[in-house]
């Protein structure tokens, strides 16, 4: 697996998640992940953890979502677990990401001393 630090998130935005793979065993499955997560638009960064059978994915919430992400995976054959635990990961990634679209969407606030603008 490549360096933890380059998997850092380091933009405002940013967001790193660990998905539960089981179907990676092999160094070919992991350069095809790697490949097609790697192209979609806002993913920054993504590495594959035979050992754990884990694909870690650093990418920009305000471009991409989780579901995106998984629905990439699962196209090339590789479907994350399903459990009640990754379900409940699963949600709690998605709610994250919503959160952080629209925070990204919304306005700046206003100045302490100055009244908003309208």
């Amino acid at each position: 697996m490549k360096n933890h630090d380059s998997l850092k998130p380091v933009g405002t935005w940013e967001v790193r998640h660990r998905i539960d793979i089981p179907a990676l065993v092999h160094e070919a499955d992991a350069m095809v992940a790697e490949r097609t997560i790697g192209s979609l638009s806002g993913v920054r960064k993504v590495a594959v953890d035979l050992n754990k059978h884990q694909l870690v994915v650093r990418y920009d919430a305000s471009q991409t979502d989780y579901q995106k992400i998984v629905d990439a995976s699962t196209s090339i054959g590789f479907s994350p677990t399903d459990n009640w635990w990754s379900r409940f990961k699963s949600s709690w990634f998605q709610f994250v990401d919503t959160n952080v679209r629209d925070n990204a969407k919304a306005p700046p606030s206003p100045c302490c001393n100055k009244p908003p603008r309208q």
